[in-house]
């Protein structure tokens, strides 16, 4: 369930012609943020121009589990050389690692006339470029919880780190452990595990 303003809760619940769109924040790897909308105008919101023109995006439905696995959502980019990212097309820019841990965040904004009433925060996560090439571009978008699907490695012996605990603080070893060693750990067959 996502959490709405007061004021938007009001607006949902009055209005029976409503006027929304997609508001997508991309923040890459390097700090540099853009703003883009799906709308026929630029949207300020926040303190940030969300630009119209600047590249078409168009959004699946997010995939969203009630089990332990990864949230998707799939994003279509159409570009020409003219829209850049880091001052190179963005074709260029995906060949060239510009999106490598990039996040992406997808609101939908509301409208009351020309006036926005606010926004909801429907997802977010890293892209992963799917596909690039002529003029589309097609990013996978996956929630944070990406890691909880990988597998821990089995009969691996992991050393703790040197510290100590004193009064319930934690102390780092400054210094190295030259006797620490990573092995492989094989049960025999009589070993329970």
């Amino acid at each position: 369930m996502k959490t709405v303003s007061t004021a938007l809760a009001n607006y949902l619940n009055n209005t029976k012609n409503m006027a929304s769109c997609d508001l997508y924040e991309l923040q890459l790897a390097n700090g540099n943020t853009y703003y883009y909308t799906d709308t026929d105008i630029d949207v300020t919101y926040n303190g940030n121009i969300y630009k119209h023109n600047a590249l078409l995006l168009k959004r699946q439905n997010t995939k969203v589990n009630d089990r332990v696995v990864v949230d998707t959502m799939t994003v279509s980019i159409a570009a020409n050389s003219n829209d850049l990212l880091e001052g190179k097309p963005i074709m260029l820019a995906a060949h060239d690692g510009v999106l490598d841990r990039a996040w992406l965040y997808l609101k939908r904004g509301f409208f009351n006339g020309t006036a926005i009433v606010d926004v909801v925060n429907l997802f977010g996560g890293v892209v992963e470029i799917k596909k690039c090439g002529g003029i589309a571009l097609e990013l996978t978008v996956k929630a944070k919880t990406q890691g909880l699907a990988q597998e821990f490695p089995v009969r691996k012996y992991y050393p703790q780190g040197t510290y100590s605990t004193t009064n319930g603080n934690v102390t780092a070893s400054g210094g190295d452990d030259e006797y620490c060693i990573i092995t492989p750990f094989v049960p025999r067959k009589e070993t329970l595990l």
